[in-house]
């Protein structure tokens, strides 16, 4: 894989990203925070949730990039997709005050 397709691959997780409902919708991100928080109450919900979000988008780019490249996720790709998922965490957090 060249440098080309792998802008590409970093665009098209940016994109999957700004489609964000269509995300929550299929991962269940909301029930799953309510649950968390009625059942465990944790005093750093924010943070547990935030985690979960980021690890589960997480396996959703790696096996993404392993399909679309049969190949693993370097650590610097790695690094560049969850700065990325850090970035919409303010509209996830948006999202979910919507709720």
């Amino acid at each position: 894989m060249d440098s080309k397709e792998l802008q590409g691959f970093i665009s098209d997780v940016r994109e999957d990203l700004h489609n964000f409902d269509e995300l929550f919708d299929y991962y269940k991100f909301i029930d799953d925070h309510n649950i968390r928080k009625i059942v465990f109450n944790p005093d750093n919900d924010e943070n547990f949730f935030e985690g979960s979000v980021i690890a589960v988008l997480e396996q959703r780019y790696r096996e993404f990039f392993r399909s679309r490249f049969n190949a693993d996720m370097d650590d610097l790709v790695r690094i560049d997709v969850l700065e990325i998922i850090r970035s919409y965490l303010p509209t996830i957090h948006e999202k979910i005050s919507q709720e």
